[in-house]
């Protein structure tokens, strides 16, 4: 039997503690990187929270003076068709101011759905106002005329304010 000195058997003992050691610190700073990236995923949530309630507060704020641009678009088309109809030469103001109107709301991120006559109702962007009755079947459920534009957020996922259409609807002839 060969035998070992003692302070081999300490040295040993002494190594397998410091392993061990080592192994639950490892351990410790796994888990702590697992929390750490578990808490950086809620921060991004709630970030992402935020600035979505704070996108939804700002249009909720800035409703009102959306739809009173939509309600001075609405006039400047109404000015413009009437001049239109009279030959003034008005008309291409109305249209500039309608123009600019639609720039101003582009800036933040407000774009026209387009409504226009002759167009298929569509009831996500339109509300029909009026019906006119009509006895060319073509023409049923197609925008008559567009009595106030309506307006969306760039990328929103529905009309925050639908346009107010005159929708023909088809009558028969008797």
């Amino acid at each position: 039997m060969v035998e070992v000195p003692a302070d081999s058997h300490a040295a040993e003992a002494s190594h397998g503690g410091v392993v061990a050691a080592v192994g639950g610190l490892e351990e410790q700073v796994r888990r702590f990187h697992v929390r750490s990236e578990t808490q950086e995923q809620i921060i991004r949530q709630m970030q992402g929270r935020i600035e979505q309630l704070q996108g939804d507060q700002v249009q909720a704020l800035l409703k009102p003076v959306l739809r009173r641009f939509a309600g001075l678009h609405a006039q400047a088309a109404e000015a413009a068709e009437r001049a239109r109809e009279r030959g003034e030469k008005a008309e291409k103001d109305f249209d500039f101011f309608m123009d600019a109107i639609e720039e101003s709301l582009g800036l933040i991120d407000v774009e026209s759905v387009a409504a226009a006559p002759s167009a298929e109702f569509d009831p996500a962007k339109h509300h029909a106002a009026r019906v006119v009755p009509t006895s060319d079947a073509e023409m049923d459920k197609r925008v008559h005329r567009v009595l106030r534009q309506g307006f969306t957020y760039v990328d929103a996922g529905r009309v925050f304010l639908p346009a107010q259409v005159s929708v023909y609807r088809y009558q028969p002839p008797q």
